[in-house]
């Protein structure tokens, strides 16, 4: 941390230790941010910042309290200024318990009872890695994409690089004081691909916590690749067929299913995999898992959003029910004897809101089959590629109806793009018909999944 966040840190436990509180918790992130966006060869777009956001939360009479303060500045200059600021977020903190009904299962977490596992997050080379090296990643990007057809390629849209440092400190007054560091690289690509009057669009992106890790001529080729398949589509009649999702598409739909899961959602009975623990819901080749401590996942962390160790969480084994997501509060609401632990999904979206129950990195076990296999397994039916109105499926129920574009399939071959259908049926009922699990597994975003192959699903067409 800086001196000037140790410096505010100790005004701030200084205020908070006089105040007539039951309990208080600090979040403090520091962070830098660098951008930029490649077109036509040259920087179209850029921007660096630092800034830094503290968030507090107060227990007062059984009711909790949040406030905030955020700035750009990164100087001493600004510290008188603070001093007065900070008793202000404080005052507004314990005033809005007044707010809120008084609940006992509002607490803190306790301090932590020994060392946490070190956590491949951290990138020590970020910050002295020059702008010009990283602007050479966003114009390297858009120079590969074109290369796969310069003919056919002739547009590539938001070919960016981005990065993130950030340093993150939780202290409460249980005598927990915890800090790490953070870094997170990306870079995405849209490719433009046009023929005979048609155009259609291919996306690619990949992330790592570590610079060297990214690939952007990889990620150039493939978002021109998908955008060049998808060229000369066609309808399908309709029918009901098997169907295979690629991995992409999976891990939207199962982050529409990750709601199911949160305790929240099953206290309030708007899950129906309520009073579901330990039986078979799913297909039995699925198996999904919540862990923040994957070396792979971008939500990564050693703790969660109030200080609670972060774990691997078991929620479907083999298609059986096998736990839910808890923070804090909602491991105190369901009153079990003994209590119920958080299993460490607390998240903070930012400093401008509390923490809440959340996934950490969600995800699908891998199968053993390729996608070769897969297709071959498919036989006759569709791909899905690409879905369209995911925010009209019914979280609760489930039941959807989605625009899709893929792949049509004869003979366990790909025949031509296939577009302007949809599919029809019950997301949960989808996740219960799995048949094949790929081998693909990838994260996009918190949620990963494989491939999967559905059994039959209704597909409207001509």
């Amino acid at each position: 941390m800086s001196l000037v966040s140790d410096q505010i840190l100790e005004q701030t436990l200084t205020v908070l230790k006089k105040k007539p509180l039951e309990g208080y918790e600090i979040y403090l992130e520091e962070s830098s941010h660098f951008g930029v966006e490649s077109k036509e060869g040259r920087v179209d777009s850029l921007l660096a910042s630092r800034s830094w956001g503290m968030a507090i939360r107060v227990l007062n009479r059984q009711s909790m309290g949040f406030s905030y303060i955020t700035s750009s500045k990164a100087s001493l200059s600004w510290e008188k200024d603070f001093s007065i600021d900070l008793e202000r977020i404080i005052d507004e903190a314990m005033a809005s318990t007044e707010q809120v009904s008084p609940d006992p299962c509002y607490d803190f977490a306790p301090d932590l009872k020994s060392s946490l596992p070190s956590l491949p997050i951290y990138d020590g080379t970020l910050m002295g890695i020059s702008e010009k090296v990283k602007i050479e990643k966003a114009m390297l990007l858009e120079e590969a994409a074109r290369a796969v057809d310069p003919k056919r390629i002739q547009k590539v849209r938001k070919a960016s690089y981005q990065d993130t440092f950030s340093q993150r400190t939780l202290i409460n007054s249980n005598g927990l004081r915890f800090s790490y560091p953070f870094t997170l690289v990306s870079t995405s690509v849209m490719a433009v691909a046009e023929e005979s009057g048609e155009s259609e669009m291919g996306w690619e992106f990949d992330f790592s916590h570590f610079f060297s890790d990214l690939d952007v001529e990889k990620v150039g080729k493939e978002s021109a690749r998908k955008a060049l398949e998808r060229l000369g589509g066609r309808r399908i009649p309709s029918g009901l067929y098997p169907v295979l999702f690629r991995n992409h598409v999976v891990s939207e739909l199962l982050s529409l299913l990750s709601h199911s899961f949160l305790a929240e959602q099953i206290q309030k009975g708007k899950s129906p995999l309520k009073g579901k623990l330990g039986e078979r819901y799913f297909s039995p080749h699925i198996s999904i898992i919540d862990d923040g401590l994957h070396p792979k996942g971008i939500s990564t962390s050693p703790i969660d959003g109030e200080g609670t160790p972060t774990q691997r969480t078991r929620l479907v084994n083999r298609g059986e029910i096998a736990g839910y997501l808890y923070d804090r509060y909602w491991a105190n609401r369901e009153n079990l004897q003994p209590p119920l632990p958080s299993t460490g999904n607390s998240r903070r979206s930012g400093i401008h809101s509390p923490p809440r129950l959340g996934i950490s990195n969600l995800y699908i076990e891998p199968g053993e089959d390729s996608m070769d296999q897969l297709i071959k397994e498919l036989r006759k039916g569709l791909v899905i590629e690409e879905v369209m109105g995911l925010h009209t499926v019914d979280p609760i129920s489930g039941e959807f109806s989605l625009g899709c574009e893929g792949d049509w399939v004869e003979k366990g071959e790909k025949l031509h793009p296939a577009k302007s259908i949809a599919i029809a049926g019950n997301l949960f009922k989808l996740f219960q018909d799995i048949v094949k699990v790929g081998n693909d597994l990838r994260f996009f975003g918190s949620v990963g999944s494989p491939s999967l192959l559905v059994e039959k699903l209704v597909i409207s067409g001509d």
